[in-house]
């Protein structure tokens, strides 16, 4: 019976320095759900939001670079807009030739295609970023279902960044008074009431179509100063830098505003292009393509601005999120894995008394040599 006994032990001590040696050897105190199933759940529920908030974490990064391609083109388009700033504020001074605007001329429209270009090979990811396609994008930034960041980003070729121009009615002036643009009764002037209603109409014996706006507040653009005449930017007035189509206008509230009738007058510029023209320019154009860049400039500012806040957005979120996923991990280990300290200990203690037990059965077994003597 002390045989026996101690067997049992002995059995009992192999099977918790086994256990031991697996909680060493595999890192996990917890490596079947019989362990510990109420930890074994916990733990599991944890790791599914470790490992979704680290690929939350990996999508907001890739949002990151997406908005870097984004901005890294529109700082071109920038700098080209810049260019043209300068060229319109040069083509607009007296002491140039015709044939020194020709020249201007060449080099603004070269600038207006590399614009063109660039809307259109922009991509991330095979996506088209700057025409007008890349829009209400969700990032998923988190480990659950509808935690999105959105991005959206508009169409940036030249044609829709004069019909942004032409849909704000911008007013400006120019000493070259080519008379293209009218309001009800004739030319704009600081005695138009804002909020009146602001039409364009055709050039006298001409079929040439204009943008026409809802409103324009004339307190926004006083004192008008003199001499000179004020007009509203049209897209005539571009068509020896660039050629427009109200058809191909991407944002739909801008191409209602420049082509939907108003108070009963016919629609203008529906389906309508103004084509390119090789007419010698005048300065008047350069003031007009002044007014475009000015707001060309001020789109193009807005839109890397939101990217820029939302680059912002998204660098605080990954912060965030590597933030919970430490923490989180920190939690799961205690639940999961093993003191490495406290276990070795254990398997120490069990390795003694393994010892020990074996030591006495052998001592146990010996113990029935008394009788076999007794029997000789």
């Amino acid at each position: 019976m002390t045989a026996m006994n101690t067997n049992r032990m002995f059995n009992l001590t192999n099977k918790s320095q086994a256990k031991s040696t697996e909680k060493l050897s595999s890192g996990y105190k917890i490596n079947r759900a019989a362990d510990d199933a109420a930890g074994l759940a916990i733990s599991e529920k944890m790791r599914r939001q470790v490992r979704g908030l680290t690929q939350a974490s990996a999508n907001s990064a890739d949002g990151i670079s997406c908005i870097q391609t984004a901005e890294g083109a529109l700082t071109e388009v920038h700098d080209m807009l810049q260019r043209m700033n300068e060229l319109a504020v040069k083509g607009s001074t007296g002491t140039l030739t015709t044939e020194d605007r020709v020249y201007i001329t060449l080099e603004v429209r070269q600038l207006m295609n590399e614009i063109d270009r660039v809307h259109s090979a922009t991509s991330f990811n095979d996506q088209n970023l700057l025409d007008g396609t890349f829009q209400n994008k969700q990032l998923q930034v988190g480990a659950e279902p509808e935690q999105y960041v959105s991005i959206s980003i508009g169409n940036f070729s030249s044609n829709d960044l004069i019909a942004s121009a032409l849909a704000k009615g911008i007013c400006y002036q120019t000493s070259d008074h080519t008379p293209s643009c009218f309001v009800t009764d004739g030319p704009v002037d600081p005695t138009t009431v804002p909020g009146d209603h602001v039409f364009w109409a055709p050039l006298a014996s001409s079929n040439t179509t204009f943008a026409k706006f809802d409103y324009v507040d004339v307190n926004t653009i006083k004192p008008w100063g003199s001499p000179g005449h004020c007009h509203l930017l049209a897209a005539y007035d571009l068509t020896i830098f660039h050629s427009f189509s109200y058809n191909a206008i991407t944002d739909e509230n801008v191409k209602n505003r420049l082509t939907t009738d108003i108070d009963d007058r016919t629609a203008v510029g529906s389906g309508s292009e103004e084509v390119l023209v090789d007419n010698p320019p005048c300065m008047h154009q350069f003031d007009a393509l002044n007014a475009f860049v000015k707001s060309a400039i001020s789109d193009v500012s807005e839109t890397r601005a939101n990217l820029g806040a939302i680059q912002n957005r998204l660098e605080h979120t990954i912060r965030n999120l590597d933030n919970i996923v430490e923490n989180t991990t920190a939690a799961e280990s205690s639940i999961r894995d093993t003191d490495m300290a406290a276990e070795m200990v254990k398997y120490s203690n069990n390795r003694i008394i393994a010892q020990a037990g074996q030591t006495l059965l052998a001592q146990a077994n010996q113990s029935k040599q008394g009788v076999l003597a007794l029997l000789q």
